[in-house]
């Protein structure tokens, strides 16, 4: 939000005028907000998985259940890392860039799970579900970052 107040005095002899002129501009992106909380919601599955999966031995083992999905601390870091990038990327319109790469390598990700073998998935420490739904966030974030954004000006102006 932005506000701006001009003051001005005018003597003119015979008349006094006194103008003051206020602008205010808000400027929101309902991108912003849906990017926000799919950071919130990422970043909080993150952390669960972490505190569920340690991160003091192997961290693609073991593999534990966290909101409905199996996956082991690596994962559970990377979510972290990513629904952190995408809260701080929802905290200004001019960021809308880095949700939209967020969402990119999300859905990548995701695909690639999807689709991996055995070996990979192994490796990593989840399931092939796990990734189809890492695929639908990015889905979201990408969707998120292109919507546009809502100015609301207001300007008063008052003389005496």
């Amino acid at each position: 939000m932005s506000y701006v107040e001009h003051h001005a005095v005018v003597d003119t002899g015979l008349m006094r005028t006194d103008t003051k002129v206020a602008t205010s501009r808000v400027v929101v992106s309902p991108g912003q907000v849906i990017a926000g909380a799919l950071g919130l919601v990422t970043a909080i599955v993150g952390v669960i998985t972490l505190a569920r999966g340690g991160i003091d031995s192997s961290m693609n083992a073991p593999i534990v259940r966290a909101a409905a999905f199996n996956q082991s601390a690596l994962l559970g870091a990377i979510e972290l890392g990513l629904g952190l990038l995408l809260i701080l990327a929802a905290m200004s319109y001019a960021t809308r860039g880095l949700i939209m790469f967020v969402g990119v390598v999300m859905v990548l990700g995701g695909v690639l799970l999807g689709a991996a073998g055995s070996t990979l998935l192994h490796d990593v420490g989840t399931v092939h579900g796990t990734g189809w739904a890492i695929m639908v966030g990015g889905i979201v974030a990408l969707v998120a970052g292109s919507l546009g954004r809502i100015i609301r000006s207001r300007r008063s102006i008052t003389t005496s």
